[in-house]
């Protein structure tokens, strides 16, 4: 349909990327943001990823879950949100935009991402063991 690969990362850009339009001077010097402020290509990944987030809570809604997970600090779950984003753009894609995707089709980059994926989780697993 849209001739494209399944991730969310780049939704964070097209939904970033909307302010530009109030703004000529913004436009020219953010530049490789423009090309995601409109088209099909940008918005489906948008409306996937802010259906996740309306269908969790939904969910969580309705079985009176909604609260009663033990998290962290609204500060460190920002912080975290944040370095994962950053991370996925740095990659060129996020975990399942690589794994599914990018593996299926045998991008070099996906190729050599996911086994690193996995190596630092498997890692952190032995290195944090209780």
């Amino acid at each position: 349909m849209v001739a494209d690969t399944l991730g969310s990362s780049q939704a964070y850009m097209t939904l970033t990327s909307q302010p530009l339009g109030l703004s000529g001077y913004l436009q020219q010097k953010l530049v490789h943001w423009n090309g995601y402020r409109m088209g099909l290509d940008n918005w489906w990944q948008a409306t996937y990823l802010l259906s996740a987030i309306s269908g969790a809570y939904l969910s969580s809604s309705l079985t009176n879950t909604r609260g009663l997970a033990q998290g962290v600090p609204v500060i460190q779950a920002f912080v975290g949100g944040f370095l994962s984003i950053f991370g996925s753009r740095f990659a060129s894609g996020c975990t399942s935009g690589h794994g599914l995707s990018g593996m299926a089709l045998m991008v070099t980059k996906s190729v050599i991402a996911v086994p690193a994926m996995f190596a630092g989780g498997i890692f952190t697993g032995v290195v944090f063991q209780v």
